[in-house]
């Protein structure tokens, strides 16, 4: 029996040029680890067929496809994972350094890849519905709770094949569309009556919703054998280093334009000994006649909430908790230098109204007291934002 290392899984990612309607991906991007699956919603059938057994059988519900994603991302990793939750505005810049602005509102959907062993798991009309970010080790570290549309993973044959062929069609146990999540270009693999599987580079999904086409291939195949969709070879020629807690600065204020300007130098940052933030996209599970998936994924309310511990030096946090007094926040992280220029990759975020909801100042026998605090990230009414995001990267526009 052949065993599978998850080390040597990949995520790859590609925005979608039209919601909802997959891509192959293209983007790679080491895991950490992930727990994204598909739920059938499987549940006995419990109608009354004359057994004294619970049931001879199962039956589905709604399908939703979900889980976490975590990484350490790089620069350019990073805005596809913001592009799933934000709206990204604008690109400016250069090949030396291309800025990419992200504000509260509708994102972009992704088709995202997980290699499992010799095959992958292809999710489309992917979305962000939370983003923790937290520093672990030095890394900044990314948990992407995201969701799905659809999925695609491996499937069965309808009909024999025998012989010269150049389409195949797929059973439909599994869904009623069941090419859907392919595209021209894809590899699947099909199992021969020999045992052996034969590779075949697909020319065409035909939008009968069952079959595919492809160049002339000798294939003797039985119905019911197996297909699956093939790991593509991940790429990780432009990599970048993981973002780091030493180079980042944060700098807390009365406004916005305070708390910029002390994230602007070490000596009027606020030094924070535990920083971790979660952006939350709330997103709705759109289920509706014509799919047994979610038809769209719609985010709903956005916020933000903050967990921030820092040296107690004076009372102006708890006063700040105890007032609910408004602060703002702004923290910027350096990269690595972009090649061809002198311009350093950037991660920018800005609160622009957050309120302590908890402050603790335990006291601990050897050690300093630290104000730790929950915060509530807030619309600014005087601002007219919350929360504002840019990536400094070398990735062009085009890429999200």
């Amino acid at each position: 029996m052949t065993a599978y290392l998850g080390d040597k899984s990949y995520l790859a990612l590609k925005v979608e040029a039209t919601e909802n309607t997959p891509v192959i991906p293209n983007s790679f991007c080491p895991l950490v680890s992930e727990s994204v699956k598909t739920n059938i919603n499987y549940t006995a059938d419990r109608r009354l067929k004359g057994y004294d057994f619970k049931s001879d059988d199962l039956l589905r519900g709604s399908r939703k496809h979900e889980g976490d994603v975590v990484v350490y991302p790089d620069a350019d990793n990073l805005a596809h994972f913001l592009n799933m939750l934000m709206l990204k505005g604008t690109t400016t810049g250069s090949a030396t350094g291309y800025t990419h602005p992200f504000t509260i509102g509708n994102p972009k959907s992704y088709t995202i890849e997980i290699q499992k062993g010799p095959y992958a798991q292809r999710f489309w009309g992917v979305k962000a519905d939370k983003l923790k970010f937290e520093f672990e080790e030095q890394k900044l570290k990314l948990t992407s709770s995201i969701k799905a549309v659809g999925q695609f993973s491996v499937g069965t044959l309808k009909e024999a094949l025998g012989g010269s062929v150049t389409s195949l069609k797929f059973a439909h146990d599994y869904d009623d569309s069941p090419n859907m999540g392919l595209v021209a270009g894809d590899v699947i693999c099909v199992e021969l009556d020999t045992g052996l599987y034969q590779d075949v580079t697909l020319t065409s999904v035909n939008a009968d919703m069952e079959t595919v086409g492809f160049g002339a291939l000798s294939i003797i195949a039985a119905a019911g054998n197996k297909i699956y969709l093939k790991a593509q070879t991940p790429s990780y020629a432009s990599l970048g280093k993981p973002l780091l807690q030493g180079n980042s600065l944060v700098g807390i204020a009365a406004t916005s334009a305070l708390a910029d300007t002390a994230a602007g130098a070490k000596a009027t940052a606020t030094p924070l000994y535990e920083f971790s933030f979660v952006l939350s996209n709330n997103l709705m599970d759109a289920q509706s006649t014509g799919s047994q998936s979610p038809v769209k994924l719609i985010p709903q309310t956005k916020e933000a909430q903050l967990t921030i511990s820092r040296v107690f030096e004076e009372t102006s946090q708890h006063v700040a908790w105890l007032n609910s007094i408004k602060q703002a926040l702004t923290m910027i992280t350096l990269g690595e230098v972009i090649t061809g220029g002198t311009t350093k990759e950037q991660f920018t975020i800005k609160f622009h109204k957050i309120k302590p909801i908890t402050n603790d100042e335990a006291n601990e026998v050897g050690s300093l007291i630290f104000d730790k605090q929950e915060m509530e990230a807030l619309y600014d009414t005087v601002d007219a934002k919350a929360i504002e995001v840019s990536i400094v990267n070398k990735s062009a526009s085009g890429v999200y």
